[in-house]
């Protein structure tokens, strides 16, 4: 069994897969030009999805959940509506190319069953998070910037490595309760 996570945002989609013993089997980024029409970013998460499920014969895919509310200033109603329009449009691609139901995971659920906790003193939320996918999975490599900081991305690719494994964690989790004849949620 093998679960693909994504991490999706209209400039970059964070690409991971991990089978059924929490094995990381790989991982990638899609960056997108900025003057690239969403159908057409959608196009190459197809063409992905393509080649994911023809190496690793895919199971599951689970989304994190894209962003709810406005962020402190950051996030405008246009730039949500954006990204909500974008993340509907990819879980159907999910669907049509790979006939599986994508599952949305909100980004603390997946980092809560990975046992990420982010104490409120760490200022840099994205390398803190780096930081302990890369404690999980030592062979998680990325490069850094000329000034020591990971290139952009490889946060993506890190949320999608966390989406990737609560994706795992859950999946199992229902199949333990269904053969214990237990209803999962």
């Amino acid at each position: 069994m093998n679960i693909l996570g994504l991490d999706i945002s209209t400039s970059m989609i964070g690409i991971a897969v991990i089978d059924d013993k929490y094995k990381l089997k790989t991982y990638d980024k899609i960056k997108f030009k900025t003057d690239m029409p969403l159908e057409e970013r959608v196009d190459f998460l197809v063409n992905k999805l393509h080649h994911l499920d023809k190496y690793y014969n895919l199971s599951a895919v689970y989304i994190e959940q894209p962003a709810m509310m406005f962020g402190r200033g950051k996030t405008t109603a246009q730039t949500m509506s954006k990204l909500q329009r974008f993340n509907g449009m990819c879980s159907y691609a999910v669907y049509n190319e790979l006939q599986i139901i994508p599952s949305l995971i909100h980004p603390s659920s997946a980092r809560k069953k990975m046992n990420i906790s982010i104490p409120r003193s760490v200022s840099n939320k994205k390398h803190f998070i780096i930081e302990r996918v890369k404690e999980k999975y030592p062979k998680f490599t990325f490069n850094l910037t000329r000034y020591g900081n990971p290139q952009p991305g490889t946060d993506d690719i890190a949320d999608a490595i966390v989406v990737a494994y609560a994706g795992v964690r859950t999946t199992l989790e229902g199949e333990n309760a269904e053969s214990k004849g237990e209803s999962s949620k």
